[in-house]
């Protein structure tokens, strides 16, 4: 009898450990995964007033006998909010285990030379296991050189205008101008302006129209990764040149 029940308690014991087996999630489990063809981040420019695409590639770990769709999301987190075309969806065809999907941006007030992001992600699926998001940068080319103004405003921001300027023909060009600002939704702001500038020789200048200047304000000029111009207002105007070899 002792033996017949110690056959019962193994056998039951083997049941229950069959069971939990049965339960349990397989680990790493990649049968059926999709994701973008790059990961992290790629780029590319755009040709001014005109309209760039690239193509992004899905890739899956498995064939299938039918055509696979699936939902693509903008993230909310993107940087660039218009002028861009993504398609709601992409398929991966029948036999196939690559797919692709088309994005177009096109260059317009909401593109500069500093790069903006459309971050792509997969819809959730039922069964399926999808790949991190896509980071796209995108930018206006530019085929001279970059440069950035950068100026900080006070708590009179009515008062501040400010121009760049081509001094090496004559007479000058203004060719950037901003200003006056809204006060006092701009107060102490710190606004960043990028423009794509041959060589030649330029001239910067900050007015301030009360003519007490700017105070705990200023501005840069930054060519690249150099900075070539970093200024104050201290009265009605304020000026600096600035040369691009």
């Amino acid at each position: 009898m002792k033996k017949i029940i110690n056959n019962v308690f193994v056998l039951l014991c083997m049941v229950a450990v069959l069971n939990s087996c049965e339960e349990q999630e397989p680990l790493n489990d990649l049968s059926n995964y999709v994701s973008f063809g790059s990961t992290g981040n790629f780029a590319f420019a755009v040709p001014e007033d005109q309209s760039s695409s690239v193509d992004v590639k899905v890739y899956a770990t498995e064939t299938k006998s039918s055509d696979r769709t699936f939902s693509v999301l903008v993230d909310d987190a993107s940087t660039l909010t218009a002028g861009y075309t993504v398609p709601a969806t992409v398929t991966i065809p029948a036999g196939s285990s690559e797919g692709s999907m088309s994005v177009t941006v096109t260059d317009d007030a909401t593109l500069g030379f500093v790069a903006q992001t459309l971050i792509l992600n997969f819809d959730n699926e039922v069964g399926v296991d999808f790949g991190s998001a896509l980071t796209v940068s995108v930018s206006q080319e530019c085929l001279l050189n970059k440069v950035q103004f950068k100026l900080t405003l006070d708590t009179w921001p009515d008062e501040t205008t400010w121009s760049i300027s081509d001094i090496g023909v004559t007479p000058a060009v203004v060719l950037f101008s901003g200003g006056p600002y809204v006060n006092p939704d701009d107060d102490f702001a710190v606004l960043t302006f990028d423009f794509c500038l041959g060589s030649g020789d330029y001239e910067v200048v900050v007015n301030d129209s009360y003519g007490d200047g700017i105070a705990d304000g200023g501005y840069t000029v930054s060519v690249g990764t150099t900075e070539v111009v970093n200024g104050v207002v201290p009265g009605a105007s304020s000026s600096a040149t600035f040369t691009i070899d």
